[in-house]
């Protein structure tokens, strides 16, 4: 069964008495649930790097293709999966998983003659590398440089409350506490987040590659209790759909 981790980062996982939020792929979110990592799992991984690895042709199931895929890292190996020579990948795009001998395994790097012609074959692997890679980059900016992002919308994973998500903007970011204070999108409210602990993404198209390049966006518009009052009479729902 495949868990999604949603409260927590790499730099605390490491913690035997570490307790994580985990969303489960046949329940719903709501179903989520607090577990000691190291008392309940004997195998439990994280999302590592983008590598290609060969795997079964879709359209031609006798025939090997390479193929981009997420490999892991270990965070609870009681099953000793780090000594075995078989790596488990999860295939981008149609997300097949597969074990795989690590020996065979690539890193991801442009140029390579194989890689092109999958990915012109099949334009969504390209797609799906991307959005990986942007969402990875977005990471290290709130880590690393969060400062930066000012004025930026962000999605705000809820560890508490009746709702997944909250949209918000950025307002400030504290350099004591390490933490962003931003504006809740809906009512208004000021959070404080730490997003080295709770799960934040930036959203609206090409932010990421904006701030890469040090292009400035500005600051993205601010919602107010009749705009979304409008919003509500035009749609009566949406759907938020959480890629990992």
């Amino acid at each position: 069964m495949e868990k999604v981790v949603t409260d927590t980062k790499t730099h605390v996982i490491w913690r035997r008495h570490l307790q994580v939020l985990v969303e489960f792929d046949d329940r719903h979110w709501q179903r989520r649930e607090w577990v000691r990592i190291h008392e309940i799992f004997q195998l439990f991984l994280v999302e590592h790097t983008i590598v290609w690895a060969e795997r079964a042709d879709p359209e031609n199931s006798e025939q090997p293709i390479s193929w981009p895929g997420l490999n892991f890292r270990t965070i609870v190996d009681k099953a000793c999966l780090n000594s075995s020579k078989k790596k488990p990948i999860e295939f981008l795009s149609d997300k097949f998983l597969g074990l795989v001998d690590d020996r065979s395994l690539k890193s991801h790097s442009e140029g390579d003659e194989n890689k092109a012609r999958t990915l012109g074959r099949f334009p969504e692997t390209g797609l799906a590398i991307k959005a990986w890679q942007d969402y990875q980059d977005g990471q290290k900016i709130l880590l690393t440089t969060p400062s930066v992002l000012v004025g930026y919308r962000v999605e705000v994973y809820r560890a508490e409350g009746t709702t997944q998500w909250y949209t918000a903007v950025i307002q400030s970011y504290n350099h004591t506490t390490k933490t962003l204070s931003v504006t809740d999108d809906t009512v208004l409210e000021e959070h404080n987040e730490d997003p080295a602990l709770i799960q934040m993404r930036l959203i609206d198209d090409g932010v990421v590659d904006s701030i890469l390049r040090g292009v400035e966006v500005g600051i993205g518009p601010r919602r107010t209790r009749q705009t979304n009052k409008d919003k509500d009479l035009q749609s009566t729902s949406a759907v938020l759909f959480y890629i990992t």
